[in-house]
């Protein structure tokens, strides 16, 4: 006993740097301890909350888990006007509502010409509730981007380090707001990691950490800018990150003082990083399914409303125009043709969304998200239908937009 309290207080005297080295590997899914205190997930009580708090269905949370909320202040509701008797014959209306709800929809609304044809909800949704549009966020951004052109605060060919200082230097920063808002940024897409699995857990960060920022800034580029198309993670909070430092207002009052506010649709809200901070726009506001509605009807009447331009005359055009990375994908928007019947998110990958035939219309754009929640948007016909739902294994992206088209054909 003697000798152990000896040996004890020995290797206590010894410096740091002598002490024996542990020579035994950790269990496998256990990060080395000397590696992971250094990522700073580890001391993010914001990061500790979210991922302790994480519900079973992390895809798809409760509201609460959205803290903290920050409102995008709209106006006092001002109702779409209604068709009294509608110009999409009631035989097509009724198909496309026994085909949402028969897959798994909770909201199904068809404007066109500017009326509302049809809105109907399910499973518990109303017209108040606030629904999550998941990635129909990225299409937040992008159209908001238009706003800081127009004023003169960047342009899409800037490279983005220009706004980004601690990438002025750094080769990442050569990439342009056009290779952000087009996902052909050329930064990494990272790999699918288990939520246990912290250490190195890039999206899992972008998602949970208190800062997102800084989370964004941890990418790196993999690929030439504009060579390859990649819905990353991280390209439509650069994106923000960009507008919100070259105009020096946040995001979400942009939204809110120059679309959301303008158009009459009620209060929404995104997910801030921490309290104080920046707005998560990768994913997830937060809105009315009438006011996802709303935008698609603003971009279908190329950016004006009620007779006033509110987007920069000719931006939603450019919202539309192919990227030279993929045809199919816009400035932040999908676009319809060409016809790809299984549309893939990351060049190189097997397709996940799904699409029977070629539209009816060579004009389709879509804001789309998680869960095939979207708001179709075609501009040839005055017409725009939202879905929002849940993923269907059965679903089709053709069967709505062509069910109504096929109706007005006739």
């Amino acid at each position: 006993m003697i000798f152990r309290t000896l040996l004890l207080a020995a290797l206590l005297a010894l410096p740091a740097q002598n002490l024996p080295a542990q020579t035994q590997p950790y269990p496998e899914g256990v990060p080395d301890p000397d590696k992971a205190i250094l990522d700073p997930a580890y001391s993010d009580p914001v990061f500790v909350w979210r991922l302790t708090s994480a519900p079973e269905d992390p895809f798809e949370p409760p509201p609460w888990f959205y803290w903290p909320a920050q409102p995008i202040t709209g106006a006092t509701p001002a109702p779409l006007p209604r068709a009294t008797r509608t110009t999409i014959p009631a035989p097509a209306l009724k198909a496309m509502a026994d085909w949402a709800q028969a897959h798994g929809s909770n909201a199904l609304i068809v404007i066109h010409k500017g009326k509302v044809q049809l809105e109907t909800y399910w499973n518990d949704t109303t017209p108040e509730t606030v629904v999550n549009g998941r990635a129909i966020t990225r299409s937040i951004t992008p159209l908001v981007l238009g706003f800081a052109v127009a004023d003169g605060a960047l342009t899409l060919d800037d490279p983005i380090g220009k706004h980004i200082p601690a990438w002025a230097n750094d080769p990442r920063g050569q990439l342009t707001v056009r290779n952000l808002a087009q996902n052909a940024s050329g930064l990494e897409v990272a790999p699918t990691l288990p939520m246990t699995q912290i250490l190195g857990n890039k999206d899992l960060c972008l998602a949970y950490c208190g800062d997102v920022v800084r989370a964004a800034l941890a990418y790196e580029r993999t690929h030439e800018p504009g060579t390859r198309f990649d819905v990353a993670q991280e390209n439509m909070q650069l994106l923000a990150h960009v507008i919100e430092r070259a105009t020096g207002t946040p995001i979400h009052k942009l939204l809110s003082d120059r679309v959301w506010t303008p158009i009459g649709a009620s209060d929404a809200y995104v997910q801030l990083d921490r309290p104080g901070g920046v707005a998560r726009m990768m994913c997830c506001m937060r809105a009315r399914a009438m006011d996802w509605a709303r935008l698609g009807l603003l971009l279908a009447q190329d950016g004006r409303w009620n007779g006033r331009q509110l987007l920069p005359a000719g931006w939603a055009r450019t919202m539309a125009t192919p990227s030279p990375a993929n045809p199919s994908f816009g400035l932040g928007l999908w676009r319809g043709t060409p016809y790809v019947p299984m549309r893939t998110y990351f060049e190189g990958t097997p397709g996940v969304v799904p699409q029977s035939e070629p539209f009816l219309a060579d004009d389709v754009l879509m804001m789309e998200g998680g869960g095939f929640r979207i708001v179709h948007i075609v501009p040839s016909a005055d017409l725009v239908i939202m879905r929002h739902g849940r993923a269907d294994p059965a679903w089709d992206m053709a069967f709505l937009v062509n069910t109504a088209l096929r109706s007005l054909n006739k």
